[in-house]
């Protein structure tokens, strides 16, 4: 697509968000309004001294809830433990070093600053995704309560991931089509009818036929056949989270001029994090920190030992980013049992057995029985005295 230049006193620009099939770059779908560029310092032996805050939100604290759309992740054992996999995947990318290098944009405080809340599971849903079908059925699910309302500020992050056999063409990017597709994943917002900003990303299934119908050859494209199909979600997966945390709503952090979001700078440029013995394929970041500290000539990372210090200007510049505000006291909590919601019938369910599980995690080593002699009708009490408040 064309890419058309933007100044700083601009109110609109090209708003990417897109994972394409070419290395070290980005795909622009759509417009997004923005403010004028905050006046700083650049650093013009910088790489990319034209990457920029222009004063859009980040997201501080993100909730992750993890979305499995299409009947087929429900379907078989082995597509269950694929979810739990990917669950677990994002878990860790949070807890890791990877988070780091985000908390110079502002968008948390470093490893351990954000939780994945729970997973969704949405059946029902049409093969063939358009616009208004993502939009819809966000929408739906929150109304049903399968996935709460974003606050505002909003700090929820809706990762959606397709079931193989799900393509899309929505916000200009095709996905997994049968010919002609031009992205990997891509992330974006709508306002809800509430009025509040609900953030999301596509990653589609990337299995050999999605590559193929998006890159000519294996050597130029930013995913590859010798990765698995895991490999290449996790690496999408890192791309759009890292680019919806620091540019949610496509008017925060972005290149000036070509409008390159940070993950698009390193487009294809795959690394690995390793956490508690396990290890993840993501991509790494572009962090204008290392680029301005080095006079371009390493900023392409993958972790940070330490929180990058915040980046003036940007959001909340003045803030240490060495206050390390972990999520540690949830951690027994979350996350929360998976809900099930059928976007047909337009209902909710969870299942019993994951509901006993997960009380027996909470109170482990004591059992629920233990604390309350009669915990269901203990939980009924509690559920009737929060409803009479509402």
């Amino acid at each position: 697509m064309k890419h058309q230049p933007e100044t700083a006193g601009d109110a609109t620009r090209l708003a990417y968000g897109v994972v394409s099939p070419s290395i070290n770059t980005g795909v622009a779908h759509g417009q997004a309004t923005v403010g004028d560029m905050a006046p700083g310092a650049v650093n013009h032996a910088a790489a990319h001294s034209g990457f920029n805050y222009h004063g859009g939100p980040v997201v501080r604290c993100p909730l992750v809830y993890v979305s499995f759309w299409g009947s087929a992740w429900t379907s078989t054992a082995a597509q269950l433990t694929r979810a739990s996999r990917l669950m677990q995947f994002h878990q860790d990318m949070l807890a890791s070093k990877y988070m780091n290098v985000l908390s110079q944009y502002g968008a948390g405080v470093g490893a351990g600053s954000g939780a994945v809340v729970r997973a969704t599971f949405i059946n029902n849903v049409p093969n063939n995704l358009t616009a208004a079908d993502i939009t819809n059925t966000l929408q739906a699910a929150i109304n049903a309560g399968a996935l709460p309302e974003p606050g505002n500020p909003s700090n929820q992050c809706v990762m959606v991931i397709l079931s193989d056999g799900m393509s899309v063409d929505a916000f200009g990017a095709r996905m997994c089509q049968a010919a002609s597709d031009n992205a990997f994943g891509f992330h974006s917002f709508f306002t809800t009818t509430h009025g509040n900003k609900c953030y999301f990303a596509i990653i589609p299934g990337l299995n050999d036929a999605c590559l193929h119908a998006s890159c000519t050859t294996d050597a130029g494209c930013s995913l590859h056949l010798t990765q698995t199909q895991e490999q290449r979600q996790t690496q999408v997966a890192s791309h759009e989270f890292c680019e919806m945390a620091s540019d949610p709503e496509l008017n925060a952090w972005f290149e000036d001029g070509g409008g390159s979001e940070n993950s698009d700078i390193v487009n294809g440029q795959s690394a690995t994090i390793s956490v508690n013995g396990r290890t993840w394929t993501v991509q790494r970041q572009y962090s204008k920190f290392d680029d301005i500290a080095s006079n371009g000539s390493n900023f392409s990372v993958v972790e940070s030992p330490n929180p990058l210090a915040k980046l003036a200007p940007g959001p909340a510049a003045s803030t240490s980013p060495a206050a390390k505000t972990e999520v540690l006291s949830y951690a027994r909590l979350l996350p929360l049992p998976a809900v099930h919601f059928d976007a047909a019938a337009n209902t909710t369910s969870m299942d019993d057995a994951h509901l006993t599980k997960y009380a027996r995690q909470v109170f482990f080593p004591l059992r629920p029985e233990h604390i309350v002699a009669d915990f269901p009708t203990f939980l009924t009490q509690v559920v009737s005295a929060m409803s009479k408040k509402k």
